[in-house]
């Protein structure tokens, strides 16, 4: 299909589009356009898991519990834990309250893990008597292929690094009676990084980013099939 010509500082051209061409650009706009499309409800669907997370964590808030005790010196690293795509551990602690023979299995967070694989990383509970605010989580069982044979720091005894939660092998390690609940340390010396601080935010605006490469992408390949097509216009022909 041959459009009327049209004069472009001074010159003559006319517009050319042909069949097969035409169908390849439109096809990839349309394709890309949809791209950007998903792209953009990826990002409303984060931007609505921020939003729950914030209500999680407000619900999390109100049933916050403070408690005076110390920490016991048998420890854990749960393997495999990520955090903003690095691979790293939860550490686990057992913090028996004050006037209490049960000790309580508590998350104090996340801590990256080091490049090579047997140098295992050996963070320090802190000593003397504590007060902390804790909160109670899920705890989920995932399955585990490979044996769990619990290996810990060179010329260390704490901490183990483990694969699974498992309450009844931790008393049998610990010595120590352990409530059945899996808390998660909110307020305390020891802190570590947020289990639950994943990043909705950089998930949000990452496909944000992903849905205007997208877009800029399909109106790149529009503009190529048009200019494509124009021709200049020969006089003898």
């Amino acid at each position: 299909m041959i459009i009327k010509p049209f004069s472009f500082y001074g010159r003559r051209y006319y517009l050319k589009l042909e069949l097969a061409q035409s169908l390849i650009f439109v096809s990839i706009f349309i394709l890309c356009s949809l791209l950007a499309l998903w792209q953009w409800q990826r990002a409303e669907e984060s931007r609505l898991a921020e939003v729950a997370q914030l209500e999680s964590e407000s619900r999390q808030k109100q049933g916050q519990i403070t408690l005076t005790g110390h920490w016991l010196k048998a420890h854990f690293l749960l393997d495999n834990r990520t955090h903003k795509g690095k691979v790293g551990y939860y550490h686990l602690g057992l913090f028996k309250p004050a006037n209490s023979l049960n000790s309580m299995l508590i998350n104090l967070g996340w801590l990256p893990a080091p490049i090579i694989r047997t140098d295992i990383p050996s963070p320090k509970l802190v000593t003397g008597l504590q007060t902390i605010s804790i909160t109670n989580i899920p705890l989920s069982t995932p399955v585990v292929w490979t044996s769990d044979h619990w290996p810990s720091p060179k010329g260390l005894e704490w901490p183990k690094r483990i694969q699974k939660i498992d309450i009844e092998r931790f008393q049998l390690a610990s010595q120590q009676n352990i409530e059945p609940g899996y808390w998660k340390l909110v307020a305390g010396k020891g802190k570590l990084i947020d289990i639950f601080q994943s990043s909705p935010y950089l998930n949000k605006h990452k496909h944000l980013g992903y849905a205007l490469q997208w877009l800029l992408i399909a109106i790149a390949a529009l503009m190529v099939g048009f200019f494509s097509g124009i021709k200049e216009y020969d006089e003898k022909q």
